[in-house]
């Protein structure tokens, strides 16, 4: 077996070519063909880092390597050399473990060390993993002004408001020494169409500390064009230009222009999946369990079976953009034997994930997540007992712990998450969960009411409550009020209702079980919903029960590159 001498930097390395040869592509050339190196006893590698020749080299010798117990920034570097050495195998371990890290802390990293190696799957979809983690990003994940324009900029970016995206912004700015300029970075990374009144007010606001920068008079320029009801376009602004150029200067008048001309457009699509029994001439145990889409385009489209046939009282909550979970029920009414395991669906990968635990019996619960928790409240256990109890499931540790009991045993309690705190309706009243530390947490009464309510929705400052058998939209803002707000009413009873960031879906059904779809825009009270569509099929009926999931069914386009406006004050700064 012959043995050759690696040099890395300087230090000596004596390894066996076959064992090279075995692991690796790079050296399996080199030592197959006429090159030079073929002869010689020494060969000098300086591209490589000699500590992680030494792990390369231990995984040659033992034939597998742990990556788990190395650092995100090691497994980059093994990463680097298992690329230029071509060693196939490792790569593959590389490409799992990132995939299985992504984290909204790392996702840059991870990023960039697919990059560098050309890993384009993974690149990918820690991309995709950072756009739909907004909610949860924090400005010390950030590394660069470049990267952070990147990402503020992109159109498949998923925040709620242009006025977070500012504030995410103009929170990096505050730790890093970059001047009042930079605001005109962040400014730049706006989708200006997109953008409120009220949102202008909090950048304004947020800038005024800074209230003789050229960037506060631009947000000026744009509240004042905002206030007087005018369409904020490159045309609006020539048509006025005079004007704006006297109350305010030409400078502003053209960075303004700039602006809007360069500003991103928002593309990021949620769609509502709804649970749907196809009604059919067999028992209703055997009936199939689907969960339809809604777009404008395809209005109802029959998506993703979700549950098994004599699978009964199953409940559905979105995890975050991209996932949905699919928790309790009952094989077979009657049977006592329960699905007590989590399964997740991932709408970008398009697979199912068994979490493999054993929750304790129940059926008809409601639920609800923050984060990586889920709450299950309520609901029916053995014996069709209604329950109190509640718990958290960790979708992370697959791990669960009992909380404090419900004040109601209730059956399909509604709940919902609202600016991390979760809401659930009993028969009288609207409760709010408080874990006060050291053990102790309790249910506390928020609302009293008359009526039990069927479903919540968080959107925007208020919760939405509506009951199943009255046409009533009701709404509260928690902390604030307390009672419930009768704003409107539906054309028929309502089902169930999605929060689509822009507006609140409503699936409401006739006496007939006509199904219609009504929209409400903004937070107007008394607004009429408008009703957008009909679905006249009676062989379709709304599974209310089950819940209701507002995610993003496609993985989202990564490519993207700043605007020159953005780039012109990027230069300024070292990459």
């Amino acid at each position: 077996m012959a043995q050759i001498s690696l040099s890395i930097k300087g230090r000596i390395f004596n390894v066996s070519k076959d064992i090279l040869c075995e692991y690796s592509d790079y050296f399996r050339a080199m030592f197959s063909g006429n090159y030079v190196e073929n002869k010689q006893q020494e060969i000098k590698i300086d591209t490589l880092e000699p500590d992680t020749m030494e792990l390369i080299l231990k995984y040659m010798h033992m034939g597998l390597i742990d990556l788990s117990d190395h650092s995100l920034t090691t497994i980059g570097e093994i990463a680097i050399a298992a690329s230029f050495l071509q060693i196939t195998e490792l790569i593959k371990q590389i490409e799992y473990i990132l995939d299985l890290q992504i984290s909204v802390s790392n996702w840059i990293q991870i990023m960039s060390i697919s990059e560098q190696c050309s890993y384009a799957k993974i690149e990918k979809l820690a991309i995709v993993h950072g756009l739909l983690s907004f909610q949860n990003m924090k400005p010390e994940y950030v590394p660069s002004i470049h990267v952070l324009a990147w990402y503020l900029s992109h159109p498949f970016l998923d925040s709620e408001s242009e006025a977070a995206i500012f504030k995410f912004g103009y929170e990096w700015l505050l730790h890093h020494e970059t001047g009042a300029d930079a605001l005109l970075i962040i400014l730049g990374c706006l989708d200006i169409k997109r953008i409120t009144l009220t949102e202008l007010k909090e950048i304004k606001n947020l800038v005024k500390e800074y209230e003789n920068s050229l960037a506060a008079k631009v947000v000026d320029c744009l509240f004042d064009l905002f206030d007087k009801n005018w369409e904020l376009s490159c045309r609006t602004l020539q048509d006025h230009k005079t004007m704006i150029c006297q109350k305010f200067t030409e400078r502003v008048y053209n960075e303004v222009l700039n602006n809007i001309r360069n500003s991103s457009v928002r593309k990021l699509l949620y769609t509502p999946v709804i649970p749907i029994w196809i009604l059919k001439d067999t028992k209703p145990e055997f009936l199939p369990h689907y969960l339809f889409s809604f777009t404008h385009e395809n209005k109802f489209h029959q998506w993703l079976e979700v549950a098994e046939k004599n699978l009964w009282g199953w409940s559905i909550v979105s995890w975050g953009p991209s996932k949905i979970v699919l928790v309790c029920g009952e094989h077979g009414r009657g049977t006592g034997i329960y699905m007590r395991d989590v399964k997740v669906y991932d709408t970008l990968r398009k697979d199912w994930i068994w979490h493999g635990v054993q929750l304790p019996h129940r059926r008809h619960a409601g639920c609800a997540v923050i984060e990586d928790s889920l709450y299950i409240i309520g609901g029916v256990g053995a014996f069709r007992v209604v329950l109190d109890t509640a718990m958290i499931y960790d979708l992370k540790q697959r791990a669960f712990r009992k909380i404090a009991k419900f004040p109601d045993s209730i059956q399909n309690p509604a709940v919902c998450s609202h600016d991390n705190i979760i809401y659930a309706a009993g028969h009288k009243n609207i409760y709010q969960y408080e874990d006060q530390g050291n053990g102790k947490d309790l249910w506390k009464t928020v609302i009293s009411t008359e009526i039990r309510m069927s479903c919540m929705r968080s959107y925007r400052k208020y919760i939405y409550c509506i009951q199943s058998y009255f046409s009533n939209l009701y709404r509260f803002r928690p902390g604030i009020d307390k009672k419930l707000e009768l704003i409107t009413c539906f054309s028929s009873p309502p089902s169930t209702m999605c929060n689509m960031r822009d507006n609140l879906v409503v699936f409401t059904r006739t006496v007939s079980d006509v199904t219609s779809v009504e929209v409400l825009k903004g937070d107007t009270k008394d607004e009429k919903p408008k009703v957008m569509y009909t679905e006249r099929d009676t062989t379709i009926r709304v599974n209310e029960v089950a819940g209701s999931c507002v995610v993003v069914l496609e993985s989202p386009p990564t490519e993207w590159e700043v605007s020159q406006y953005v780039r012109s004050y990027l230069q300024h700064y070292n990459e």
